[in-house]
């Protein structure tokens, strides 16, 4: 009789040994078999999302950084870099060391760059990026960077330009529509070498 129990124990483990190997198999060809599929109709949705995207960019250009190409960023509304912007082929040369900046929100700073403020309860933070040393007797361009968030994540990011008595244009938000900021480059303090 024992003999018998412990037959049948290892004849009920023999066969779910077999049916585990029999699902597994089963389950590893149907994965096999849809994997293309599923690669095929993403590498569609990729193709057709980068086409919506360049035809989107020449259209409009781009609002934000994320709409440029990674190393580019969105100044002027335009995907460019920073550097392209200056002339820097020559020997003496000059860079922003202070600026004073006047808002629409009745404020007045004296800054150097990579400091900056905000606006709207922090909905909208601008902050003056370095910049490459330029050539001296070029006109100084200052570079804001314009970042607009919403509950403490950032939506969107952008960069306006700047020379001495300029006033930006309107920077609105996506999601705060009383937010209508301008700044204006009062004075520009540069040193050259």
């Amino acid at each position: 009789m024992r003999e018998v129990l412990e037959f049948r124990k290892l004849f009920l483990i023999s066969i779910l040994v077999v049916l585990l190997f029999l699902f597994g198999c089963q389950q590893s060809q149907v994965q096999k078999t849809e994997t293309p599929a599923v690669a095929e109709s993403v590498a569609e949705a990729v193709q057709e999302s980068s086409e919506v995207v360049s035809e989107q960019q020449e259209v409009i250009g781009c609002e934000y950084n994320s709409d440029c190409e990674q190393g580019l960023l969105c100044i002027n509304k335009g995907c460019k870099t920073l550097a392209s912007l200056y002339n820097t082929d020559c020997v003496n040369k000059c860079s922003v060391s202070a600026v004073k900046v006047q808002t629409s929100d009745g404020e007045e700073y004296d800054l150097s760059l990579g400091q900056g403020s905000y606006t709207a309860a922090g909905a909208l933070e601008w902050k003056l990026m370095k910049t490459p040393d330029y050539c001296k007797g070029e006109n100084p361009l200052v570079a804001v960077n314009i970042i607009k968030k919403t509950t403490g994540k950032v939506v969107g990011e952008q960069v306006l330009t700047l020379h001495k008595g300029d006033t930006s244009e309107v920077v609105t938000h996506p999601t705060v529509k009383s937010v209508k900021f301008t700044a204006m480059l009062a004075d520009v303090t540069e040193k050259c070498s």
